[in-house]
Formats: C-alpha cells, sequence, structure tokens
C-alpha cells in the first residue's frame, strides 16, 4: 500500500537547512524547520519559539514574528502569545 502525500517525511540536517536558508537568502525556512524539529524533539505538537535559538541560525525576531503570522492565517499553526515570554505554538495537524 503507497503513503498518502501528506504523510510522507523527509530527514534533513538542520547544518544543511541552515546553509540553505542562507545560500537562498530565505530565514524564514529556518522558522519552519525550528517548528518541526522543536515539535519531534518534544514530542509535542505545542513548543515555545524561542528567539535565541532562531537567532543562530540568523531568524531575527521581525522575520520570526512576520513567518508564525503568516503560518497562521494559512491554518497550519495556532499561536498563544504570552507577554514577555516566547510565543507557545501548536503546529496544526491535519
Amino acid at each position: 500500500m503507497a503513503a498518502k502525500s501528506k504523510d510522507l517525511f523527509v530527514k534533513v540536517p538542520l547544518w544543511w537547512a541552515e546553509a540553505a536558508a542562507k545560500a537562498t537568502r530565505t530565514p524564514g525556512f529556518m522558522v519552519c524547520i525550528e517548528l518541526l524539529h522543536a515539535s519531534w524533539k518534544a514530542k509535542s505538537v505545542t513548543v515555545s519559539v524561542s528567539n535565541k535559538r532562531l537567532r543562530k541560525a540568523g531568524v531575527s525576531r521581525e522575520i520570526k514574528r512576520r513567518v508564525l503570522r503568516d503560518l497562521e492565517a494559512a491554518g497550519l499553526i495556532t499561536i498563544e502569545r504570552r507577554r514577555g515570554c516566547s510565543p507557545r505554538v501548536t503546529l496544526v495537524v491535519l
């Protein structure tokens, strides 16, 4: 039985994803990768999104904010915004 296309995945080394984001000048890509990595690591669909971790990958706070807003508008995530704390993001699992 063939897997449905939404069930397919790819394993990507984080160093490669960071290099690809820099080479293509698309730092917002790393926000998506970090969300997926943090979710996998925590074994949870809800994670905090730290500026510190993203900064190491070349992502500014402004880019993070824009990407999270766009992902939320697309229905891919929900966001719990907390004053003075990292937002809690829940990946929408279809």
